[in-house]
Protein backbone atom coordinates (compact mmCIF):
# COMPACT_ATOMS: atom_id res chain seq x y z
CA UNK A 1 0.00 0.00 0.00
CA UNK A 2 2.77 2.43 0.74
CA UNK A 3 4.16 2.06 -2.91
CA UNK A 4 0.68 2.81 -4.24
CA UNK A 5 0.38 6.04 -1.86
CA UNK A 6 4.04 6.80 -3.17
CA UNK A 7 2.64 6.26 -6.89
CA UNK A 8 -0.17 8.55 -6.65
CA UNK A 9 1.86 11.26 -5.19
CA UNK A 10 4.47 11.00 -7.76
CA UNK A 11 2.13 10.50 -10.54
CA UNK A 12 0.55 13.41 -9.62
CA UNK A 13 3.12 16.05 -9.36
CA UNK A 14 4.31 14.71 -13.19
CA UNK A 15 0.95 15.45 -13.71
CA UNK A 16 1.01 18.93 -12.45
CA UNK A 17 4.99 19.36 -14.12
CA UNK A 18 3.80 17.71 -17.59
CA UNK A 19 5.81 15.68 -17.29
CA UNK A 20 5.58 12.30 -19.52
CA UNK A 21 1.53 13.06 -18.72
CA UNK A 22 0.80 9.73 -20.11
CA UNK A 23 2.89 7.52 -18.14
CA UNK A 24 2.12 9.86 -15.43
CA UNK A 25 -1.56 9.13 -16.15
CA UNK A 26 -1.39 5.38 -15.96
CA UNK A 27 0.53 5.32 -12.79
CA UNK A 28 -1.94 6.93 -11.01
CA UNK A 29 -4.45 4.41 -12.40
CA UNK A 30 -2.57 1.43 -11.71
CA UNK A 31 -1.88 3.05 -8.18
CA UNK A 32 -5.35 3.70 -7.35
CA UNK A 33 -6.49 0.01 -8.74
CA UNK A 34 -3.97 -1.39 -6.39
CA UNK A 35 -5.40 0.65 -3.35
CA UNK A 36 -8.90 -0.26 -3.74
CA UNK A 37 -7.77 -4.05 -4.42
CA UNK A 38 -5.42 -3.70 -0.40
CA UNK A 39 -8.70 -2.64 0.95
CA UNK A 40 -11.03 -5.23 -0.49
CA UNK A 41 -8.56 -7.60 0.49
CA UNK A 42 -7.77 -6.24 3.62
CA UNK A 43 -11.82 -6.13 4.46
CA UNK A 44 -12.40 -9.70 3.49
CA UNK A 45 -8.99 -10.67 5.60
CA UNK A 46 -10.68 -8.98 8.80
CA UNK A 47 -14.43 -10.54 7.79
CA UNK A 48 -13.34 -13.72 7.26
CA UNK A 49 -10.50 -14.06 9.97
CA UNK A 50 -12.21 -11.72 13.00
CA UNK A 51 -12.53 -14.40 15.00
CA UNK A 52 -9.45 -16.13 14.76
CA UNK A 53 -7.61 -12.62 16.43
CA UNK A 54 -9.06 -13.09 19.79
CA UNK A 55 -7.92 -16.69 20.90
CA UNK A 56 -5.23 -16.88 23.74
CA UNK A 57 -2.32 -18.38 21.49
CA UNK A 58 -0.59 -18.09 18.24
CA UNK A 59 -1.30 -22.07 17.73
CA UNK A 60 -4.65 -21.93 18.35
CA UNK A 61 -4.92 -18.62 16.16
CA UNK A 62 -3.34 -20.88 13.38
CA UNK A 63 -5.28 -23.65 13.86
CA UNK A 64 -8.57 -20.95 13.09
CA UNK A 65 -6.95 -19.47 10.19
CA UNK A 66 -6.10 -23.01 8.89
CA UNK A 67 -9.34 -24.32 9.80
CA UNK A 68 -11.42 -21.39 7.99
CA UNK A 69 -8.93 -21.87 5.03
CA UNK A 70 -9.39 -25.57 4.68
CA UNK A 71 -5.91 -26.31 5.24
CA UNK A 72 -5.24 -30.11 6.62
CA UNK A 73 -1.67 -29.72 7.92
CA UNK A 74 -1.04 -32.91 10.06
CA UNK A 75 2.27 -32.03 13.00
CA UNK A 76 4.86 -34.49 12.57
CA UNK A 77 5.61 -37.37 14.42
CA UNK A 78 8.31 -37.97 16.59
Amino acid sequence: MLTAIAGLIVGFIAVAKNAHKGRAIIGIVLSALTLVLAVIGFTWFVNNFQECFNLPTQSEAQQCVERKLGVNVESPSP
